[in-house]
């Protein structure tokens, strides 16, 4: 007897597994299908974010060409305002050098204030850039050093004469 309720407690077991197999199998797709779905959403997503993010950085990069090429500009417009440098080869006496444009065009303006022709030229040394502001253009020697015994009086300046030429 008790074999007998062994036995068929493993024949309920037995068609209840095949029944819920079916239904768990009809579960299993169904639920397969909702995850390829969200798969192919997530997929769907990730798409939409790499063009977007592809988008704005094409965006970023046009605005800062916008904003280098407004740069460019103003710092020709400012360097078309400066003094220009005169013409022909002879002395001029070097007021100052600097590293920052900013305070060579400050000079510029002090000098201009104060009745001088000063202009600016720049150099690069070893990979560095200078701005030299400058005084005028001497056919001769003891004109420059005038100018320069002149500034070292009036205003305490360690100025220099140097020679230039067109060409540089």
């Amino acid at each position: 007897m008790r074999t007998t309720k062994y036995l068929s407690f493993l024949i309920v077991l037995s068609i209840f597994i095949v029944g819920c197999s079916k239904e768990a199998k009809d579960e299993a797709a169904q639920l397969e299908k909702e995850l390829s779905g969200e798969a192919q959403m997530a997929a769907d997503s990730a798409a939409v974010a790499d063009s977007l993010a592809t988008a704005l950085a094409a965006k970023a990069a046009e605005e800062e060409a916008a904003e280098m090429e407004a740069l460019a500009q103003q710092q020709a417009a400012e360097l078309a305002k400066m003094p220009k440098k005169p013409d022909g080869d002879g002395y001029t006496v070097q007021v100052a050098g600097c590293e920052d444009r900013d305070y060579a065009t400050h000079l510029v303006e002090v000098f201009s204030k104060r009745g001088y022709e000063p202009y600016i030229t720049s150099i690069t040394v070893e990979n560095q850039g200078y701005y030299r502001v400058r005084i005028g253009i001497f056919a001769n020697l003891a004109d420059a050093k005038a100018l320069q015994a002149e500034l070292n009086d009036k205003y305490s300046l360690e100025t220099w004469v140097d020679v230039t030429v067109n060409s540089f």
